[in-house]
């Protein structure tokens, strides 16, 4: 099920009700434990066998931990071994057997071996990393094992963020529903209202600019301007996308009384790759950070260069593999890794005089958003790295009048689509905190949450396309 199906809303409405029902924990616990059972398994119900062994195992190994510390490190192989092999087996096999099908093809070797038809579950990548955090913040000391399986169960399979994250922390996560919530009016209504944004991004900016942005992509040998402009239209897609799927998952959860952390700061406001990443996908890249990035460069307290360049060089690659099983994620993750140490040599070595440039911090942005954010889109989007070479080598002036048209065209549907996203940048920094302390306040508030809703309304799509970040 998505959160912008109309089935949903009686779905999301039914729950809400059964809910608030009772303020008792292991009532509320238990309706979101079958909620989303129902969520998960409305199209696969065999997903949900996937997802239970996968948190049974941890939270054994966590039981194990506490029963048994002198084999902690056993335990915790156990929780890696299990769930990494299951997203490896689900999620890159058939990747893997492609590739030596082709190595020893190449090599003039004949081989019987083929894919498999594996179906990738849906939030498999979202939900292994959330239970491998709770078992390895335990081997840390940094989080004690919890004894309540239904407890435990409520925070893996959490509907709102099941699918697409974000990528809560069991130490963050857990607490909030070992307690039972009491029903709050200003939850709903916050709720609500970022859940509607969340939706209005999606249905009203992502899904119309989609058409557009795949029609260039499929053209045989789209003119340099059109690629260009289609990737500046697929980074806008892709942004209201997940972030509207990241805004309707806190929304849900705070109607709920579950607090979920911030996952987009505007990060094509970034000056730099390392802010970019502190801003993109923020539970992603701290997770990465905090498990991947930290233990490869130790507890030194003098870190060499070239531990620090391996470090950064691997680290980035799993961020790229984590997206997909393909070279072109591959290659997303590489190509960052060096705009990162690129980045970090760099500063290290500018004069003073640099960061006295007027509107210094602006040029920065802008020349990260062109040269490091449109590649990497680019790269990200395009999965045949043939094509992506070919895009890349054209003139990025050179088309035809007619495709020139067309240019123009996708110019102008992504300045139209990109400005409700600068007036709620305005807004929310210059009107809002005025407005709020108004009288006048609730009557905006309705205004907005109605034009969100004709606007959405207005589409009449009769399917709702998936969340691209259902496919990661």
């Amino acid at each position: 099920m998505s959160f912008v199906q109309v089935e949903f809303i009686g779905f999301l409405t039914v729950v809400y009700l059964l809910y608030w029902g009772r303020s008792h924990r292991v009532w509320q616990n238990s309706v979101l434990v079958v909620a989303s059972a129902c969520f998960y398994g409305w199209i696969t119900p065999w997903w949900l066998i996937l997802l239970y062994t996968s948190a049974t195992i941890d939270f054994t190994v966590g039981q194990l931990m506490l029963r048994s510390p002198r084999y902690r490190r056993l335990w915790l192989a156990m929780s890696l071994c299990s769930n990494i092999g299951l997203l490896l087996y689900f999620k890159y096999f058939n990747f893997f057997i492609d590739n030596v099908v082709v190595a020893m093809t190449s090599l003039g070797m004949q081989t019987n071996l083929h894919t498999l038809n594996i179906l990738l579950p849906a939030g498999i990548s979202f939900y292994t990393f959330q239970t491998l955090s709770y078992t390895i913040d335990i081997y840390r000391g940094e989080l004690r094992p919890r004894r309540s399986y239904l407890d435990y169960l409520a925070f893996v399979s959490f509907f709102p963020q099941l699918v697409a994250g974000p990528i809560e922390r069991a130490s963050r996560l857990i607490p909030q529903l070992e307690v039972p919530r009491q029903h709050s009016f200003d939850n709903l209504r916050s709720g609500f209202g970022l859940a509607l944004y969340g939706a209005f991004k999606k249905v009203v900016i992502a899904d119309t600019i989609a058409p557009y942005v795949d029609k260039v992509f499929l053209l045989e040998s789209p003119s340099g301007p059109m690629i260009w402009m289609a990737t500046f239209g697929f980074m806008l897609q892709i942004y209201a996308d997940f972030s509207g799927y990241t805004d309707l998952a806190r929304g849900i959860a705070r109607m709920l009384g579950i607090d979920l952390i911030k996952n987009f700061d505007e990060p094509y406001m970034a000056a730099s790759t390392p802010e970019f990443w502190q801003r993109w996908h923020i539970s992603l890249s701290s997770w990465i950070r905090d498990y991947v990035l930290t233990p490869l460069l130790g507890d030194q307290a003098i870190i060499t260069r070239t531990r620090f360049a391996v470090a950064i060089f691997v680290t980035m690659v799993v961020m790229g593999a984590w997206h997909g099983a393909g070279w072109n994620f591959i290659a997303f993750g590489v190509f960052h890794s060096f705009c990162i140490l690129f980045y970090v040599l760099i500063q290290r070595h500018l004069p003073d005089w640099v960061q006295k440039i007027p509107a210094g911090r602006s040029l920065a942005v802008v020349v990260h958003f062109i040269a490091v954010g449109g590649i990497g889109s680019l790269m990200f989007r395009e999965p045949s790295f043939a094509r992506f070479l070919q895009h890349v080598s054209q003139s990025p002036f050179g088309a035809s009048p007619e495709e020139w048209h067309v240019v123009v065209s996708l110019v102008v549907i992504i300045s139209l689509l990109s400005l409700p996203l600068v007036i709620e940048h305005y807004a929310r920094r210059y009107v809002m905190p005025r407005l709020e302390q108004s009288a006048w306040y609730p009557l905006a508030l309705s205004i907005v949450w109605s034009v969100w809703i004709v606007l959405i309304g207005l589409p009449h799509r009769t399917t709702a396309a998936d969340f691209i970040y259902f496919q990661f």
